[in-house]
Order: C-alpha cells, then sequence, then structure tokens
C-alpha cells in the first residue's frame, strides 16, 4: 500500500506544477499593453521641428523678417513671419531660430549673430637665427 501513496504525491505535484506554468503563462500575456497606431501618428504630428539660419537683415518689418546667408559660396534669401517685433535693422547679422508651421517660417528668436575672431599664430621658428657659434 506504500507504493500507492508516493504515486499519489508525485502525481498531485505534477498537476500544480503543471497548473503554476500555466498561470505564469496566461499572466505573462496579460502584461501585454494592446498596440494602438492612432496615439503614435497623433504624437509625430505634434512634434515640431526648431531650425536655425544666421543671415544678414535685408528688410524688417513689425511682422516680417528678410534675411540673406550665404552656404557654400550659394547665396539664399529666407523670409520669415516675426511673433513679435524685434529692435534690429538692415544690414544687421543675425541668427534666425524658426519653426515651419502651415507652410510658413515663423521666428520664435532673432539674436545679434556674434563673430568670433580667428587667431592666427605668430609664425614659431624652431630655430633662432643665430650664425656660427661665437668662439671664446
Amino acid at each position: 500500500m506504500g507504493k500507492m501513496n508516493g504515486g499519489g504525491k508525485m502525481r498531485r505535484w505534477m498537476l500544480i506544477a503543471t497548473g503554476l506554468v500555466f498561470l505564469l503563462f496566461a499572466w505573462a500575456f496579460a502584461a501585454d499593453p494592446p498596440v494602438s497606431k492612432a496615439p503614435v501618428a497623433a504624437a509625430k504630428a505634434d512634434k515640431i521641428t526648431k531650425m536655425r539660419a544666421p543671415g544678414t537683415i535685408l528688410e524688417i518689418s513689425d511682422s516680417a523678417l528678410k534675411i540673406e546667408r550665404k552656404i557654400k559660396d550659394k547665396v539664399e534669401t529666407m523670409e520669415f513671419v516675426l511673433e513679435k517685433p524685434v529692435k534690429f535693422k538692415a544690414g544687421d547679422r543675425v541668427r534666425v531660430s524658426y519653426v515651419e508651421r502651415d507652410g510658413k517660417m515663423i521666428a520664435t528668436r532673432v539674436v545679434k549673430a556674434v563673430t568670433i575672431p580667428v587667431k592666427k599664430p605668430a609664425a614659431v621658428n624652431p630655430m633662432p637665427a643665430t650664425g656660427a657659434p661665437a668662439a671664446k
């Protein structure tokens, strides 16, 4: 009779282990969130890319700004809609931060361009120009 009792315990442990594995798999599948494509498309549409363009002011008014900039030996003219008036005049070098909305470039920030002078290193002569060594 002892053999029958041991076999029953083994069968019970196998059923418990099988049930536990089944529950763990069911829990893992239930934890995955449902995938929806609509919020991802809306998030990409709302993302705004900010860009910058340095140049020289050609024309300026309270609501518009026109600059000219050089890119690889080419001259390009860009027009911006101003969110607020700026205190610059034609001929000033500026850097315009802008976004593109509804096919228009809208200037969000206009700052004076700072030119940093490039210092050229002085010609360094490693060997001083001295004549022949003096005899003593």
